[in-house]
């Protein structure tokens, strides 16, 4: 990947509308249980902008120890997050009944913690919400901008145990030590990325630079991260990613 000029990365992050490249072709790819992910190749129309804003942006990323994430992130901004919204209202909508946009967050991350850094929930899949009132969902949207696919895709997953058992368990972790998780997984400290006795393992979508994938932020979902040791907080190396979280009043 050849570098981009510091005008260039700073045009798209000004000017956000720009990045999306409207004519990347859309796959909905089935999952389980009449859920679906959306695939699409070449979204971005100049991805290595974006690559060099995150290498400007470097000490700009922080660990926030409050939603769990295993590494990296930094705050696209409102602008950038508006024009994921406005993206997604008009190429996707009807993959997710989507009646109108409630809110948009937008960020970048790298996966950076090596499995013992990992907290217990760390080493599970997760949503990105629960539950919301009738009528109202999330769409999620990852954005793959990393060359090696070895550094992982995104797998999808399916509880094995009822809702009630499933939030004890997460809720038991929240509060565990890793070796109390260790009992209860019957694992030594890792990434998620094959089934347990409490989730199947349905679909792993592989990565690819300049892919991007949304799907039902309510759907158990984990980075499929079977290599840890090529993880890093160099961008240009790292699981660098676009990720974003579209809230959305369904259609009636």
């Amino acid at each position: 990947m050849n570098s981009v000029s510091i005008k260039s990365s700073e045009y798209v992050i000004d000017h956000p509308a720009h990045l999306f490249n409207p004519a990347a072709k859309i796959q909905r790819i089935p999952l389980f249980d009449g859920h679906h992910c959306v695939v699409i190749d070449d979204f971005l129309n100049n991805p290595k902008a974006l690559l060099e804003h995150a290498c400007q942006q470097r000490n700009a990323f922080r660990y926030d120890q409050d939603n769990f994430f295993p590494g990296l992130e930094v705050n696209l901004g409102r602008q950038f997050a508006i024009a994921l919204g406005q993206y997604f209202m008009l190429h996707l909508r009807p993959h997710f009944q989507a009646r109108r946009e409630l809110g948009v967050a937008c960020r970048m991350s790298m996966t950076t913690l090596q499995p013992a850094q990992l907290l217990p929930l760390q080493r599970l899949c997760h949503r990105d919400a629960e539950s919301f009132p009738p009528g109202v969902g999330i769409a999620a949207a990852v954005v793959y901008l990393f060359d090696r696919p070895a550094l992982g895709g995104t797998s999808f997953y399916r509880p094995r145990r009822h809702d009630d058992e499933i939030r004890q368990l997460l809720h038991h972790l929240q509060h565990a030590s890793n070796d109390v998780c260790d009992q209860v997984l019957e694992t030594k400290p890792a990434y998620l990325h094959a089934s347990n006795a409490y989730f199947e393992l349905m679909h792993t979508i592989e990565a690819k630079w300049n892919r991007a994938i949304f799907y039902e932020g309510t759907i158990f979902h984990a980075a499929q991260i079977t290599q840890a040791e090529l993880l890093n907080d160099d961008p240009r190396s790292a699981r660098l990613a676009l990720n974003g979280f579209i809230k959305i009043k369904k259609n009636a």
